[in-house]
């Protein structure tokens, strides 16, 4: 589905969640990566913090493997800067969007936004209605 086709608040809501500075880094965002690492290395939390753009994401997903290893990250961000030179960022968010794992349905995966709106909202993606904010 283009970009153009998925409604601005589902994609405002992903950039939110997902990689706030996604129009600004050049595929690897310095700043939280590093904030990941102070973060993991502290261990102010139960789980592992992730320093990942969209774009890396995208990268791991279609090229690698799920490997939680150094070499393997590294991999990533070298791939994911290359990507960002050769495609644009409406590209790779589009993909991405399209992409993305939301969630199972018995032994099947969940791809992607549009799919995921009709599976779980029984509607196409552009059908989707809003609720209304309180004044």
């Amino acid at each position: 589905m283009a970009l153009s086709a998925i409604p601005a608040r589902i994609t405002q809501a992903v950039l939110a969640i997902e990689d706030r500075r996604f129009y600004d880094h050049p595929g690897v965002d310095i700043i939280r990566s590093v904030g990941a690492i102070v973060t993991n290395l502290r261990g102010d939390h139960a789980y592992l913090v992730g320093g990942s753009t969209i774009t890396q994401q995208l990268v791991k997903n279609y090229f690698l493997s799920a490997e939680k290893s150094m070499r393997r990250k590294l991999m990533e961000q070298v791939m994911a800067l290359v990507l960002e030179r050769r495609a644009t960022k409406d590209e790779i968010l589009e993909l991405y969007l399209n992409d993305i794992p939301l969630g199972q349905r018995g032994s099947f995966g969940i791809r992607g936004v549009s799919e995921a709106a009709r599976l779980f909202f029984g509607k196409d993606i552009s059908n989707l209605s809003w609720p209304r904010q309180p004044r």
